[in-house]
């Protein structure tokens, strides 16, 4: 362990004693004066605090004043006295006295009787005019673009639920025309479980050997353990509900109308047959 001499050296070494005369604390994070460059602790540091002898109020805090008709700062040189150039600028520059209007060296807001010089203009992704940060938003500055849009998506949301309807079934009948067609195309080609199956052969034709294949069933009479059978009938009454339920609705046409009733009459006879 290092002794007690060496340890405070090092800390002393570290910070910087306060140049007040009436201070002279050490600061381990000293200020340093700009003017006379010496550092000073955290009381002392201003130049009022510690009398900076290098200090020149008249050079150092200077304060352009306004003028009393068009209000506007005045800059006054170094050594140059206030009231004579203040008098310079109302008989020459002045906008009341001669009347001149001020050239403005920068862009200006764009909305009306604001007129803002613009240093770090905000440009208006609708318009494209550049506003002050006063008028950025589009409803500060009556923007006209967005205005439009508003009034677009208010009288689209105005117009009443049948109007969009008619429009949107308009817009579905007209896309869905193709699909219809190729649906009714599809259920004409589809055949019927019955006409899948061959015709059964006339029961007293003597034509027909008594080791000929299994003979198909009878149009009427379906096998519960066919596998081929169940799926048909399956897919067929599919198709009946699909109708039965578009024709609840008023959407067949005549032909789909007049496809449905034979399926209904037929499945009619079925089941007074299998009764």
């Amino acid at each position: 362990m290092a002794t007690t001499p060496d340890r405070d050296e090092r800390l002393l070494s570290i910070g910087q004693q306060c140049s007040d005369p009436s201070c002279l604390l050490v600061d381990f994070l000293p200020f340093k004066c700009q003017h006379c460059t010496q550092s000073f602790c955290g009381d002392h540091f201003k130049v009022e605090a510690h009398k900076c002898p290098k200090y020149d109020e008249s050079k150092h805090n200077r304060v352009a004043p306004s003028c009393p008709l068009c209000n506007n700062p005045v800059a006054i040189p170094l050594n140059q006295d206030p009231n004579i150039r203040m008098e310079q600028h109302i008989n020459t520059e002045c906008s009341v006295m001669t009347g001149k209007r001020q050239t403005k060296s920068g862009p200006v807001c764009a909305r009306a009787k604001c007129g803002k010089v613009l240093f770090a203009p905000i440009n208006c992704k609708n318009c494209n005019q550049q506003f002050c940060p006063s008028h950025r938003f589009p409803a500060d500055h009556s923007c006209t673009s967005a205005a439009t849009t508003t009034a677009t998506h208010s009288s689209s949301a105005s117009k009443p639920a049948s109007q969009h309807i008619s429009e949107f079934s308009s817009k579905a009948s007209a896309t869905s025309s193709q699909t219809l067609e190729a649906v009714r195309r599809k259920w004409a080609a589809t055949p019927t479980p019955s006409s899948s199956r061959p015709k059964p052969a006339p029961a007293a034709s003597p034509s027909i050997p008594s080791n000929s294949p299994s003979k198909a069933p009878s149009s009427h009479s379906t096998n519960p353990f066919s596998k081929t059978d169940r799926r048909a009938k399956a897919e067929k009454e599919s198709r009946r509900r699909a109708m039965e339920a578009r024709a609840k609705k008023g959407l067949l046409t005549e032909e789909e109308k007049v496809i449905l009733e034979a399926e209904n009459n037929k499945e009619k006879k079925d089941d007074c047959l299998v009764m």
